[in-house]
């Protein structure tokens, strides 16, 4: 399949790494009944695993408006260790002048706060990892890990897929599945592109599966600017796999219509061997 076009980048936007005994995709437990799109806001209290990486670095030029700090998401995949989009630090980097792998630790917070933005709620780090392979400032894999300063003891962590987990299925399998998207993305055009610091959900489909991405298109719902870095969930059985992070997808400010982040969109797999192992290599050197 054709590389989706990118005309903007979503920024801002467990520990289990095993397979799964019951391959029969579900929809998620916690989700909500009526799918609708993120930008227009179906607020999820059903995944406190997923949480904002907030950079306190300026917005790039093709804001919409300035906003400081602004959002990434993220997926909590040990006590210590946050799983993200290696393009948050790079385009957050940019702005200020640094390079991608040397943004100042006092810029970078996290929090699982179902609002996050008060900043009671955010939580210091010690450090990131950006993936090996990645180039800046949008390259693939798409991965980045967040290491915290304490230890997060009251929320379970988000499970991963093993390796090669998304290709034991048949393509009819897939498409007949339902996925979620997570984050703490922007509104729409009509709620002047906000930022409100809330975690939502939308349901998103199967388009296609390739070697690196996983395509997923609205169905109807989709995200939006903040969302990257968020996870897209499959359940299987009891558990609820983190399959994918969101990568990227065609935005447009200047649109009069509601849908504003337009189109299909490209999610970067996590269950990759080289995604899986650099994972659990963190994991194994920061804690359980």
């Amino acid at each position: 399949m054709k590389p989706i076009r990118i005309a903007a980048n979503l920024l801002l936007g467990t520990a289990l790494m095993g397979g799964c005994s019951d391959r029969t995709p579900t929809a998620s437990r916690d989700a909500p009944l009526q799918p609708t799109a993120m930008i227009m806001g179906e607020i999820d209290r059903g995944h406190p695993y997923v949480g904002a990486i907030i950079l306190d670095a300026p917005s790039p030029s093709w804001f919409p408006a300035a906003y400081q700090p602004w959002y990434c998401s993220g997926t909590l995949v040990s006590r210590w260790v946050v799983l993200t989009a290696a393009h948050c630090f790079a385009f957050a980097a940019q702005t200020t002048g640094y390079p991608a792998e040397a943004l100042p630790l006092s810029l970078v917070h996290v929090s699982f706060a179902e609002n996050v933005t008060n900043p009671i709620s955010w939580r210091e780090v010690t450090g990131y990892a950006l993936h090996p392979d990645f180039v800046p400032p949008f390259g693939i894999p798409d991965v980045a890990l967040v290491f915290l300063s304490r230890p997060v003891n009251d929320i379970q962590p988000g499970t991963l897929a093993r390796a090669g987990y998304l290709d034991s299925f048949k393509n009819a399998e897939l498409q007949a599945s339902t996925f979620w998207d997570v984050g703490y993305g922007m509104l729409g055009a009509e709620d002047n592109f906000a930022l409100t610091g809330d975690r939502r959900i939308a349901r998103v489909g199967f388009q296609a599966l390739d070697a690196n991405f996983l395509y997923m298109e609205r169905d109807p719902g989709g995200p939006c600017v903040g969302d990257s870095g968020g996870p897209i969930l499959l359940q299987a059985g009891d558990v609820e796999y983190v399959v994918a992070d969101l990568h990227g997808l065609r935005v447009k400010f200047n649109s009069n219509t509601k849908q504003d982040c337009t189109d299909d969109f490209a999610t970067q797999r996590m269950d990759l061997a080289s995604v899986v192992n650099f994972i659990q290599a963190n994991i194994a050197s920061h804690g359980p």
